[in-house]
């Protein structure tokens, strides 16, 4: 029995009144958005009129490429725009901030076995929230062209079932999807097409339509930093969720204003801006890519950001047909008219004209048909300001910025222009129309822009043409992602940048866990080993006062381990190989530095390569050998009856006596001075005191202390890659080599750069290469082709521009070469320091060349800044000593010819005793040295280890010499022998 209420109803049932029925849905007030669309479906938007897919283009490189390579990329686009014929498209480019937050994230996942705070240092997240907020403050931000393709019209049915969706969801749902799936096949036509080369374009997905929703609707407004994410698995918006677009902006015009006003709310604020639109007018023509750039990049160089829009038309090519011939009639009518009606000559104008309307004519009947497809369309650009008066002098400065070649309208009606940047919104006017071809409006090449790095490693700078955008480098991202090389090339003159750049990459990727061994001879980045935070992972060696032996031959070559091979297809055999490939590398290093040695006539004469080479073989190749070994030899050799070996053995005596040469030879009852501390982050190598030859002086120039100097720091290069050897493979490590030009003129640096480029892969290195001339890297056999990413800086003389373009792998012969000259401008009378960030042209190894700016100036990096300063700078002094003057009265004056007084040095922080140079670091100028050029034939002691069917090509032939080598004795110009015999060599 039902229940009842106390008066007596029924309950459970709803009362209803009779002759009445319930509301329901009919009472709900029907939304109608403010703009023409009407859905979003995927990468599709609805109007009532017609349905467009929207498409994201690829950024495509336009600096640093070939007239013949754009020349390409124009036609390629040209191509794809010709197959859309009979379509409207609608072409839009904005901009979005540059996302520091997913930089900063994946910066800090990718930060694998980063180094442990230190206490009152910078620790990590101190660093990741300094590069943030210096990031942020620049005000970057990257260039996104979106483009969309009408792909049918809507009849009077589809527009019927769209408005009856709401009931017809419920009733037939599938009546509601059969327009989009009856377009599924075109649709898919279209994502094919303009996925080729050219466009690179692919669908947008839901958070692209959302951006170019909210920029469009909100067109002038400050762009949002972070925009909420589409909820995972939403490709649809309804009618009613495109209030969500449109809600909370304001677009309106003063009658007769120059601009609009767009008032929106950004974070719970009020924001208001004023927006100028302008058109593009007339138009001559352009000489692309020869002479202009794309006359759409123009707006790339304005200092703020610059909307675009075009509603383009393809037109189908007997459209064009009959308007030619209607053409072609008028003119021949008037041509009729001079010369049949009044018997004159006709204008040239009406000539012209006749012969272009047979020329295109022509255009569309031969040849690509896609290539000359004619279009028309209409070109906006909108710039924003605070106020009128910003936003008019901003209009301005785009009016300047194209004149006089493209001339720049600034029309009435701004709202109604305002709102043709809106996807579906009707076009507001058909003047300014431009007509051409579809070559004509691919040269706009709209997606050009700078690209170059990723979006994971660290920040090194920001680019500096005409777009400006971070860049961001991973420098292991080659090796584990790419499996391609770590060779890095650093070049540039004297003081264009390359030891700041290279202690910026050091540092900043030591905070994200990397592995550092560098040879700074010149000492500046040893003071990366000071800095609080990183003291504690960190050495400074300076060889030149090491202990006795930390440059032997036989130990700077490490000995491979067994556990690197496990890999290869027979890990026994690899192994063994790479053991007599060291066995033969020590060899010949050791014989070419006791070569070095020897004064520059003595190691000439062919007998003097010869007893070293037997010397060198019975020794052997074993990592526990050392150079004295081979001066017994030789003198076991003479007292055998090999005289010029006693000879030999008395000249390395000699020069073993000299505090540098020292470092090759050990004191065998201590242990391997480099054998434990192996777990270092930083390890600095200097050789502060030595003198370097000046860089392409004739071998027989150098004087004893530079060519022991070559020698010294071949084997401190050698020495760095030890470490790569003895760590962990899967390790990121890094090895920095400064002063490079002079491994290139060394047998055995050539094959320390050719090794540590084909190994960089395997085992997870970036081998940074700093040189002051491409060319003599150049001359390393195969460095060209292995090298990775390339930075050059500023480059004066005309045969090194050139080198290094090629180094680039850059165009020569097409005007870059004048451009190296012009990096780190500066001008001529300016006195003050030039610490002026430098420039630099950077080849990340994977096709994006771009000038860059290296930027070291977030201020929770002053003081790394200070560090990697290497400007001399005279009130630097105080820090180390200074004279002291007299506090109590000023100091007295002199006679020119009277002594000063004696001054009193005070020791500031910083100075100690060992800081001063001894007297052994000063050499005496006596014979220079052999170029080590006697390339030997291949031997290898008994017991080696290198298997029957293997080769090992370190040593050439005895008797040959390397090009360009004139083995022949010097001779004077009288003719008399200038090679000086052993006995006059030792007087």
């Amino acid at each position: 029995m039902a229940r009842r209420d106390e008066n007596g109803a029924a309950e459970g049932k709803p009362r209803r009144r009779r002759g009445r029925s319930l509301a329901g849905e009919s009472g709900l007030p029907n939304y109608t958005p403010e703009i023409a669309l009407r859905s979003i479906d995927g990468h599709l938007t609805r109007t009532g009129t017609q349905v467009m897919a929207w498409y994201r283009l690829a950024a495509q490189a336009w600096s640093f490429r070939s007239d013949s390579q754009r020349e390409v990329l124009i036609r390629q686009i040209a191509a794809q725009l010709g197959e859309l014929q009979g379509r409207w498209l609608h072409l839009r480019v904005t901009t979005r901030p540059y996302p520091v937050h997913m930089w900063a994230e994946s910066f800090d996942n990718n930060a694998l076995g980063r180094m442990p705070d230190v206490a009152g240092a910078l620790g990590w997240d101190g660093f990741l929230e300094g590069e943030q907020r210096h990031l942020m403050g620049l005000s970057m931000s990257d260039k996104e062209v979106f483009l969309g393709i009408e792909v049918s019209g809507r009849g009077m049915l589809d527009r019927w079932v769209d408005a009856a969706a709401p009931v017809l969801e419920r009733i037939a749902p599938a009546a509601v999807r059969a327009e989009l799936a009856a377009l599924d096949s075109e649709v898919a036509h279209i994502d094919e097409l303009v996925a080729g080369s050219g466009l690179d374009a692919v669908p947008a997905r839901p958070d692209d339509v959302a951006w170019l929703m909210q920029r469009s609707c909100a067109l002038g407004l400050p762009a949002p930093r972070t925009l909420s994410v589409v909820p995972g698995g939403v490709s649809r918006w309804e009618t009613e969720d495109l209030a969500g677009f449109t809600d909370g902006v304001d677009m309106y015009q003063e009658p007769y204003a120059p601009t609009v006003k767009v008032i929106g709310r950004i974070r719970s604020q009020t924001v208001q801006r004023n927006v100028a639109v302008l058109s593009v007018g007339l138009m001559e023509g352009l000489r692309i890519p020869e002479i202009d750039d794309p006359w759409m990049q123009h707006s790339d160089r304005l200092p703020f950001p610059v909307e675009w829009s075009a509603r383009i038309y393809v037109r189908r090519p007997e459209e064009v047909a009959g308007e030619l011939q209607r053409q072609m009639g008028k003119v021949r009518s008037q041509i009729r008219h001079y010369t049949h009606d009044h018997d004159l000559d006709p204008p040239m104008s009406l000539a012209r004209q006749a012969d272009r309307v047979l020329e295109v004519e022509d255009e569309l009947t031969t040849g690509l048909t896609q290539l000359n497809t004619r279009l028309y369309g209409w070109w906006r650009v909108a710039v924003s300001g605070k106020d009128e008066a910003e936003a008019v002098s901003r209009a301005q400065q785009v009016l300047d910025v194209y004149r006089p070649k493209v001339q720049m309208e600034h029309p009435e009606a701004q709202y109604k222009y305002a709102r043709e940047f809106i996807p579906g919104e009707p076009l507001a006017s058909t003047a300014y129309r431009r007509r051409g071809s579809v070559t004509w409006a691919a040269a706009a090449v709209p997606a050009a822009t700078a690209s170059v790095g990723d979006r994971r490693g660290i920040m090194i700078g920001e680019t500096c043409t005409a777009t400006r955008r971070p860049v961001a480098w991973d420098p292991w991202l080659a090796q584990e992602v790419r499996r391609a090389s770590g060779l890095t090339a650093v070049v540039g003159g004297l003081g264009s940048g390359k030891s700041f750049l290279t202690g910026l990459i050091v540092y900043k990727t030591l905070r994200s866990g990397a592995t550092w061994t560098v040879l700074d001879p010149s000492g500046p980045l040893a003071e990366l080993t000071k800095l609080p935070e990183l003291a504690p992972f960190s050495r400074h060696i300076n060889l030149l006062r090491a202990d006795p032996g930390i440059l032997n031959p036989y130990r700077v070559v490490a000995e491979p381990r067994q556990d690197h091979f496990v890999d290869e297809e027979d890990p026994e055999r690899a192994w063994r190989r790479e053991r007599s490939l060291a066995a033969a590398t020590r060899r010949r290093l050791v014989l070419d530095v006791l070569t070095g040695l020897l004064p520059y006539d003595i190691s000439r004469m062919p007998h003097t390569r010869i007893v070293l080479l037997r010397a060198v073989r019975e020794v052997g190749g074993a990592n526990d050998r050392h150079p004295g070994l081979v001066i017994d030899a030789l003198r076991r050799h003479a007292r055998d009856g090999e005289e010029h070996a006693g000879v030999v053995a008395d000249f390395l005596e000699e020069r073993r006596e000299l505090p540098q040469a020292a470092l090759l030879f050990p004191d065998t009852t201590r242990d391997d001075p480099w054998h434990a501390d192996r777990d270092y982050r930083l390890t600095v190598l200097t050789m502060q005191g030595m003198t370097l030859p000046r860089p392409g002086s004739p071998r027989e120039e150098w004087t004893d202390g530079e060519s022991l100097a070559v020698e010294l720091l071949n084997l401190a290069s050698w020495l760095t890659q030890r470490t790569i050897y003895e760590a962990d493979r899967n390790l990121r490590k890094g090895v920095a080599l400064d002063e490079t030009h002079f491994l290139s003129q060394v047998p055995t640096g050539k094959v320390l750069i050719d090794r540590l480029a084909r190994d960089s892969r395997k085992f997870n290195v970036r081998a940074l290469f700093a040189s002051q001339l491409a060319g003599d890297l150049l001359r390393v056999s195969g460095f060209a082709s292995l090298v990775n990413a390339v930075f050059v800086g500023r480059t004066d003389d005309g045969e090194a521009q050139d080198e290094a373009l090629r180094l680039l792998k850059v165009p020569t012969g097409v005007g870059y070469e004048q451009m190296l000259g012009t990096l780190s401008p500066r001008p001529r009378h300016d006195d003050r320091p030039d610490d002026t960030p430098r420039q630099f042209v950077f080849a990340d190894g994977h096709g994006g060349v771009e000038k860059i700016r290296i930027d070291l100036e977030g201020p929770h990096l002053e003081h790394v800044r200070a560090a990697l300063d290497t400007n001399p700078d005279a009130s630097r002094v105080s820090a180390r000593g200074v004279p002291v003057a007299p506090t109590t009265a000023p100091a007295a004056v002199r006679a020119p010819d009277e002594p000063p007084p004696p001054v009193t040095l005070v020791a500031g922080p910083g100075f100690a005793d060992d800081d001063a140079y001894s007297d052994g670091d000063v050499l005496s100028d006596d014979d220079v040295l052999d170029d080590f050029a006697p390339h030997l034939p291949p031997v290898l002691p008994a017991g080696a280890e290198l298997l029957d069917d293997e080769e090992l090509d370190l040593v050439d032939d005895l008797d040959g010499s390397p090009a360009g080598d004139d083995r022949a004795p010097h001779t004077n110009g009288n003719g008399h022998d200038r090679a000086r015999s052993a006995g006059e060599a030792v007087r």
